[in-house]
């Protein structure tokens, strides 16, 4: 796979000072004749003109203690090499660094300049031309949506949300999105390193991922249960029907959870949010209008049909099981992540009124609403050879005992990692989901669509004990 660092070149520049002049958008750099022990070498990953929204810089000075940045109109303040910067504005932009030493005194200041073009007027590889306009959303239904298509990128016990840098810490995870997530991935790595298995490529970075789903693995002539190395009952991974750019299954939708689309915000870049509750355990059935479960024969929907199951129901060949998450969609305004991964979110919520499904005081910034919506074939591989059903199935984070009388799925949940390039997050906002279009196949009803889904690893590591790992 290629980092996205093997597109953007280097800049190199040091010297005392360099200024930027924003009306003519040049630099001119003026330096001592005898260099300073805190003189400031900058390292540049933007282009002078790119259509990149993030910007990371790497900075050093022989005697340097620590370091101060301002990007544009900001003041200096502490910061560190690398320095990474999420959202850069369209435009003229610099970044300012100075070094100090340990009794306080600063060298001079190091700038550099660059313009970011919208990268719908520079053009881009992952933006497809298409003459294919998306049409008004059914009545009744959604009040504006956008959807992709993803393929398997990995499995791996590692979850970069609630285990930061541990290692095999989680149960047995499926991830989507950017190739190159793991334990250590965060918002600059997941920017700036991989590639996607989900439409858009490098401008849909973003990592989707959610806990396996298992079947129990049968003896196809006996129907007797076969058992692991280790004389435990088998278990195999349920493989969701993702990838075909051919016959397009959208699994991650984007869509209002508020009534007032105007008053919806994009989604900001590096926010992380997980919907569901992994811990769930009989009793303690989550919410249907959070994570669901259905088989695709119901024909379920929210407005004439709405058929769900908080656990795993009994699909039969040649049906398909579906499973529908969905995530907060009211932010606090900000925090990208919370202590417990979720305070700094909320659901909307509707008190009657004239206000509607609104967000509350607490978390007042509507945004872009994520959801997953999964299918899973109920094949003849994946099911008993009498029984032919989704009978037995669980999830890899359920923590209780699926049996005959108790059915597996309760701990239905998924985490999200943004690293949509903001500039096409703003354009599913504005041209899908404020103008009430209904967006297949990563349509951007601006002439323009998504590229193609592509394969990661496909990495499968071995199952232990049930999918809980470690």
């Amino acid at each position: 796979m290629k980092s996205i660092k093997q597109y953007l070149p280097l800049l190199l520049i040091s010297g005392a000072l360099t200024a930027c002049d924003s009306s003519s958008d040049t630099e001119t750099t003026s330096t001592d004749e005898s260099s300073s022990s805190l003189d400031v070498l900058l390292e540049v990953t933007p282009d002078e003109t790119t259509s990149l929204r993030y910007a990371q810089f790497e900075f050093s000075a022989p005697d340097a203690s620590g370091y101060e940045c301002a990007i544009n109109e900001e003041n200096f303040s502490d910061c560190e090499s690398p320095f990474f910067k999420e959202e850069i504005a369209l435009g003229s932009n610099w970044l300012s660094v100075r070094a100090y030493d340990e009794a306080g005194d600063f060298g001079e200041v190091t700038s550099f300049s660059w313009y970011v073009n919208d990268v719908f007027f520079e053009g881009h590889e992952d933006l497809v031309a298409t003459n294919i306009s998306p049409s008004p959303v059914e009545p009744n239904s959604w009040r504006g949506i956008f959807r992709i298509n993803c393929d398997f990128a990995h499995s791996s016990y590692d979850d970069p949300i609630v285990f930061p840098g541990q290692n095999d810490a989680a149960h047995l995870h499926r991830f989507y999105g950017n190739t190159e997530v793991d334990e250590n991935t965060t918002m600059a790595s997941l920017y700036t390193e991989g590639e996607s298995t989900c439409q858009g490529n490098l401008l849909n970075l973003t990592s989707y991922w959610v806990p396996a789903l298992l079947a129990p693995v049968y003896d196809q002539i006996t129907g007797e249960r076969e058992l692991d190395n280790n004389g435990d009952p088998a278990w195999q991974v349920v493989p969701a029907v993702v990838g075909n750019d051919d016959e397009a299954h959208e699994v991650f939708y984007y869509s209002a959870g508020v009534d007032d689309l105007d008053s919806v915000q994009p989604l900001p870049p590096g926010l992380r949010m997980i919907a569901g509750v992994a811990s769930t355990r009989p009793g303690e059935e989550q919410d249907s209008t959070v994570a669901r479960w259905h088989c695709q024969t119901w024909e379920s929907n929210d407005a004439t049909n709405p058929q769900f199951s908080a656990t795993i129901p009994e699909c039969h060949e040649p049906d398909r099981l579906r499973m529908d998450l969905f995530y907060p969609s009211c932010w606090d305004g900000e925090n990208l992540d919370s202590e417990d991964h979720r305070s700094h979110m909320a659901y909307p919520i509707n008190e009657g009124g004239i206000e509607g499904t609104h967000c509350p005081d607490s978390h007042p910034v509507p945004v872009v609403r994520v959801s997953y919506h999964y299918a899973f074939g109920v094949l003849p591989e994946y099911t008993h050879p009498v029984e032919r059903s989704s009978k037995g199935w669980r999830l890899a984070a359920d923590m209780y005992d699926v049996t005959d009388e108790q059915a597996g799925g309760l701990s239905l949940h998924g985490d999200w990692f943004n690293a949509w390039h903001p500039s096409v997050m703003e354009a599913i906002l504005s041209n899908c989901i404020k103008a009430g279009l209904d967006c297949h196949d990563g349509n951007l009803a601006n002439g323009y669509r998504l590229s193609g889904t592509r394969e990661g690893t496909q990495e499968e590591p071995p199952i232990i004990n049930s999918g809980m790992g470690y």
